[in-house]
């Protein structure tokens, strides 16, 4: 009996066991149906079919694109502060001399150095400085601030030795390079410096200028408060009282970027359309993009990306307009991105597509 039922049990396993296998044989090889051609006949050693996973998507592959540029941005914030300092560049008095008597200017850093070792030979020191400050702006021009600040040295020296005007030009641009290459001490001295002098010669426009930067200084120190009240309690009242209305847009703007250094964005855009109203009601154009780009991004870390979208679109028509090409390459970095989460992939592969376009134009040299 007992042999019986393990004969019953034996036979039961191995039609069970053909059971599974005819249904092995029916389940197709490649449940994704990715696979075209392969031997169902294969009886060599391994499985019939290697099944990979599925091909990814379009829209998976433009999410690691954008994943792969996002640390990028930092290089265009980068460059986006070495043309603010490039707008901000002073030129020395006798600058329409050099530019009428050397022209064309030597182009590489040795015909530079061979012209202005001739020119200190001569002991003519006023053009020295004056040469160096041309020479100077080239560098920062191509975001070479250790050189930058190696020949405003070099100037500062032949101006304070001439005993010529050209001195102040040298000193607000070598105050500015430092603090483009983050040498918050140096900076801060030389703006000290300045704040006296304007004080003491009465020079109320020069002192509120000084005081925005002094502000800045402190921003960076991450002295937050004291940044604030010294741009809101010292530098605009002088503004006001003396109705420059370009010095309260400055004044607004860095205003606005202290806050946005904090993430304070709601502070941040109520002084950015306040300096934005001023700007079109004195028809003072030349800081709308920037205004326009810091509403957009303001928005954009709050998440409000409908408003953000039209008003990344304000800044590259005024970016366009002035054909600043930096301004553009982030909108088109932010934009693209708004249309990624929003999952507007057409027009995410269209910003990406113009992303690089002028990226590769912009940073050709550094990336190769």
């Amino acid at each position: 009996m007992i042999d019986k039922v393990r004969a019953i049990v034996a036979l039961s396993f191995v039609f069970s066991s053909f059971g599974l296998m005819a249904q092995n044989q029916d389940k197709p090889l490649d449940p994704a149906g990715y696979v075209t051609k392969y031997n169902p006949a294969f009886a060599g050693i391994g499985p019939k079919v290697y099944v990979l996973p599925p091909p990814r998507t379009k829209e998976e592959e433009l999410v690691d694109f954008y994943k792969e540029k996002k640390g990028f941005y930092d290089s265009i914030a980068r460059q986006l502060d070495f043309q603010s300092a490039v707008d901000d560049y002073k030129f020395t008095t006798n600058a329409s001399f050099l530019r009428k008597n050397y022209n064309p200017f030597p182009t590489s850093d040795q015909d530079w150095n061979a012209l202005m070792t001739k020119t200190e030979q001569s002991n003519n020191n006023a053009l020295v400085a004056g040469l160096a400050n041309e020479y100077a702006y080239s560098l920062l021009q191509k975001g070479d601030i250790n050189k930058t600040l190696a020949v405003l040295t070099r100037g500062l020296n032949a101006a304070q030795a001439s005993g010529s005007g050209e001195k102040m030009a040298l000193e607000h641009n070598l105050a500015n390079a430092y603090l483009l290459s983050g040498n918050l001490n140096e900076a801060s001295r030389m703006q000290e410096s300045f704040l006296k002098k304007a004080v003491d010669n009465r020079e109320s426009i020069d002192q509120a200028n000084t005081l925005v930067r002094i502000a800045l200084v402190q921003a960076y120190t991450k002295s937050y408060k004291a940044a604030e009240n010294t741009i809101i309690r010292k530098a605009i009242p002088i503004y006001n009282k003396t109705k420059n209305h370009a010095g309260k847009v400055f004044a607004l703007l860095s205003l606005s970027r202290i806050y946005q250094l904090q993430n304070k964005h709601t502070e941040a855009q109520w002084f950015l359309i306040q300096a934005r109203d001023l700007a079109n009601s004195r028809n003072l154009e030349k800081d709308l993009p920037e205004i326009e780009f810091m509403l957009a991004y303001s928005k954009y870390v709050q998440e409000n990306y409908k408003v953000a979208v039209a008003e990344f679109e304000k800044a590259r028509t005024l970016a366009e307009n002035e054909n600043n090409k930096v301004l553009k390459l982030a909108i088109h970095d932010k934009l693209g991105d708004i249309y990624l989460r929003l999952g507007n992939f057409k027009e995410a592969e269209k910003e990406l597509a113009s992303y690089w376009q002028l990226r590769r134009e912009l940073f050709q040299s550094s990336e190769g």
